[in-house]
């Protein structure tokens, strides 16, 4: 049953790397979506955070250089998150921790990612 959610979840991530990118940023939603793929079964089932999702955390960033970065980035990975059946946020903003690394930034449907600095 886990498994077959889990490639629910990662199918409809693939899908969603056909929408568009955030044009503002110097990063693209399609790449950030490849980085934190690896991190949905732990948004969503719990469990230990992989080492490719910490591998994904680390270019992810890494690759914020500036504000707009930032902000292109907390948009998309908001949006996309909205698509994940079942994603819990409290799960989402402790992967950064998990990894060894901060976000500037906690990440729920209410985040207002214009004010990101």
């Amino acid at each position: 049953m886990a498994v077959t959610k889990v490639a629910l979840v990662a199918s409809m991530m693939a899908c969603m790397l056909l929408t568009c990118s955030y044009s503002k940023s110097t990063l693209t939603c399609d790449q950030i979506t490849i980085w934190l793929t690896p991190c949905i079964a732990y948004a969503v089932l719990g469990g230990n955070v992989s080492s490719l999702c910490c591998q994904g955390i680390y270019s992810l960033e890494a690759a914020k250089k500036t504000a707009e970065d930032r902000r292109g980035a907390c948009q998309c990975i908001k949006d996309r998150a909205a698509y994940i059946p079942g994603i819990d946020y409290d799960r989402v903003n402790q992967i950064p921790g998990k990894c060894g690394t901060k976000c500037s930034y906690k990440l729920y449907p209410s985040t207002n990612c214009s004010a990101v600095q």
